[in-house]
C-alpha cells in the first residue's frame, strides 16, 4: 500500500502539501500589536488572497491538475466579485483537494465528531483563559465550516450570538499561514512544533488535534512530540529559561533520508534541538545517522535558517550571501563603508557568527543516551555544510556544486531581498521552485545558474498551452508579493509537505 505521508528530502516531487489561506484574522491586526502579532507592517489581505490564489493555483498544476479544470469552469460563471474567492475553504466553489490540503478544510472534517468538537473546544477555550459562557457559545455551533473559521479567525460572526454583531473572543493567528513552522514529516512520523511565542501557540494546538484525529488518527504512535523534562517546573524562573523547549518548523529541514538539519535560532531553543538528537537516534526506525545543527545569530531578519538557505536541486542551492564564509573581508568593508555613509556616524564592523555542529549516530546499538554531546564535530560555515550535502549525501561532484546568492551577493540588494524571502523558495520537483516576484536580482541570480524565469501568469499560459508541468526544468516561478511578502514569510515557509517521491 502506497504512504499517505512521507517525506525524506526537500526535492522529491511534491505530491501532497498542507497549507492556510489568509483569513480574516490577519485584516485585524493594527500597528500598535504588532510586536504581538510578530508582524512589522499592516497587509491588505484582499490583495495578499488574490496573490495567494497564484500560489495555489500553481501548487494545483503540479499537484492535482484536475481542479485547476473545476476552477476555471466556475469563474466562466461566478458573479464578477466572487472570481477571486474561489480558493478559499467556506467558500461554495473551493476546489476541496486530497493533495492541496487548507488547515481550515481538515479542521472542518475533524470537528463533524461531535467528541472531538466539543474536547477542542474545551481545549482551546481552557488555553486562551475563555469564559465558561463564551464556551457555551462555542458549543452551540453545529456548522463544523463556521466553527473552524472560528477557532482559526477568533471571530464569532453575528449569526452565531445573541449580540447582533461580529464578537471578538480570540487573539487572531495571522502566522498560520506558514503552515512550515507548525510540524515537518520526518519520513512516515510528523515532528509537532512547540511554537516560541504566544501568538502562534494555539497553532501548536490545533495542529496537533489536525495530527491526532486526521493525519495519524490510526497511527498516533507516529507523532514525536519533544517537551520539557518532567522536573522542568521545579526550577527556578532563570534556570527554566535556559530549559525550555521551543521547536519550529522553519528551522528543520528532512535534506536526506539519513540527515537531518536543525536550526538553534530565536526561535528554536538548544534544549530542544539537545531532546531532538537523542530521540532521533534511540528511533532505529527513522534511520537518521547524522544530524546537523546550524546556530545563527538571534535576529528578526534571519528567524529560521529556511530564511538563510534552502535547496534548489541536489548540486544547487540559495543561499543568504553574509551567512557564507566564502565572502570575502572586502565585502564585509565595503557594505560597512557604505552604512556608515548613510547613517553619517561610525559603526562597528560585524560579521554574522554562525556556528554549526554535525553528530553521528552510534554504531553500537541500542542507542544509548548520554548527557552531553561527545560525539559533535564543527563545521567550518554554512557553504561548507551545504556543498558537504550535495557532495557527500547526494553524490554530486564537488565542481558542480552552486550557490546561488540573494541578491546577486551585491550590497545592498543582499540584504533587502533577504529581508523579503529570496533564500525562501520550495522545491515542486528538483530544480522547480517558488520564490518572489520582488526579489529581482536575485532572479538575474538564478539566470546566471542557468535558469529560467518566469511569473506565474507566463507559467500558467504555459501550461494551458500544453506544457506539462512534470517537463519542467530549472526554472524558478515567481508569485506576486507585493502583500504576501509584508507576512515575513515565502513559498518554503507557507508549505507543509506531507508527501514527496523518494530521490
Amino acid at each position: 500500500m502506497p504512504q499517505k505521508y512521507y517525506v525524506e528530502n526537500e526535492l522529491g516531487r511534491l505530491q501532497k502539501v498542507l497549507i492556510h489561506s489568509p483569513d480574516g484574522g490577519i485584516g485585524k491586526i493594527i500597528p500598535g500589536s504588532f510586536a504581538d502579532n510578530l508582524y512589522d507592517d499592516i497587509v491588505h489581505l484582499t490583495s495578499m488572497q488574490k496573490e495567494y490564489n497564484h500560489y495555489v493555483k500553481l501548487l494545483l498544476y503540479f499537484l492535482d491538475r484536475g481542479k485547476i479544470d473545476y476552477i476555471k469552469k466556475y469563474q466562466q460563471s461566478a458573479p464578477a466579485d466572487e472570481k477571486s474567492w474561489c480558493f478559499i475553504p467556506g467558500k461554495s466553489a473551493y476546489f476541496n483537494s486530497e493533495k492541496v490540503l487548507d488547515t481550515q478544510q481538515v479542521l472542518t472534517e475533524i470537528v463533524k465528531d461531535e467528541h472531538i468538537r466539543l474536547r477542542l473546544i474545551s481545549a482551546i477555550c481552557s488555553y486562551e483563559e475563555s469564559s465558561y459562557a463564551t464556551q457555551q457559545q462555542l458549543e452551540q455551533i453545529q456548522n463544523p465550516a463556521l466553527l473552524a473559521k472560528v477557532f482559526i479567525t477568533g471571530i464569532l460572526p453575528a449569526k452565531a450570538n445573541s449580540t447582533g454583531e461580529d464578537q471578538y473572543i480570540f487573539p487572531p493567528i495571522p502566522n498560520f499561514i506558514f503552515t512550515r513552522d507548525i510540524g515537518v514529516m520526518v519520513k512516515d512520523h510528523l515532528l509537532l512544533s512547540r511554537m516560541a511565542t504566544g501568538a502562534r501557540r494555539r497553532e501548536s494546538l490545533l495542529t496537533k488535534f489536525l495530527a491526532l484525529y486526521y493525519f495519524f488518527k490510526d497511527e498516533p504512535h507516529k507523532m514525536i512530540e519533544i517537551i520539557e523534562e518532567s522536573d522542568f517546573f521545579l526550577y527556578e524562573e532563570e534556570e527554566r529559561k535556559h530549559r525550555i523547549i521551543t521547536i519550529e518548523g522553519g528551522d528543520v529541514m528532512m535534506i536526506h533520508p539519513k540527515h537531518f538539519v536543525i536550526g538553534c535560532s530565536i526561535r528554536t531553543s538548544p534544549s530542544a534541538i539537545h531532546e531532538i538528537i537523542h530521540t532521533f537516534f534511540s528511533k532505529p526506525e527513522l534511520g537518521i545517522e547524522k544530524i546537523s545543527v546550524v546556530k545563527i545569530p538571534r535576529n528578526r531578519a534571519q528567524m529560521h535558517i529556511d530564511t538563510i538557505f534552502t535547496q534548489v536541486k541536489k548540486n544547487v542551492w540559495v543561499l543568504y550571501g553574509r551567512f557564507s564564509e566564502k565572502i570575502l573581508t572586502a565585502e564585509y568593508i565595503s557594505r560597512h563603508s557604505y552604512i556608515n555613509k548613510l547613517s553619517h556616524q561610525a559603526r562597528p564592523l560585524e560579521m554574522e557568527q554562525v556556528e554549526i555542529m554535525q553528530f553521528h549516530k552510534p554504531l553500537h546499538e541500542p542507542y544509548v543516551r548520554t548527557k552531553d554531546y561527545s560525539n559533535g564535530a564543527p563545521i567550518q560555515g554554512i557553504e561548507s555544510l551545504l556543498r558537504q550535502i550535495s557532495v557527500e549525501d547526494f553524490g554530486v561532484s564537488p565542481d558542480s556544486v552552486k550557490i546561488i546568492y540573494s541578491g546577486g551577493n551585491v550590497f545592498p540588494h543582499d540584504e533587502r531581498e533577504q529581508w523579503t524571502d529570496s533564500c525562501n523558495v520550495v522545491a515542486l520537483k528538483e530544480g522547480v521552485v517558488i520564490g518572489y516576484d520582488r526579489n529581482d536580482k536575485t532572479a538575474d541570480a538564478f539566470k546566471e545558474a542557468g535558469f529560467q524565469v518566469l511569473t506565474t501568469s507566463q507559467a500558467f499560459e504555459l501550461f494551458e498551452n500544453g506544457l506539462d508541468p512534470e517537463n519542467m526544468s530549472d526554472t524558478l516561478i515567481l508569485l506576486p508579493s507585493a502583500e504576501l511578502s509584508r507576512a515575513r514569510g515565502g513559498s518554503h515557509c507557507m508549505s507543509m509537505p506531507l508527501l514527496r517521491d523518494k530521490m
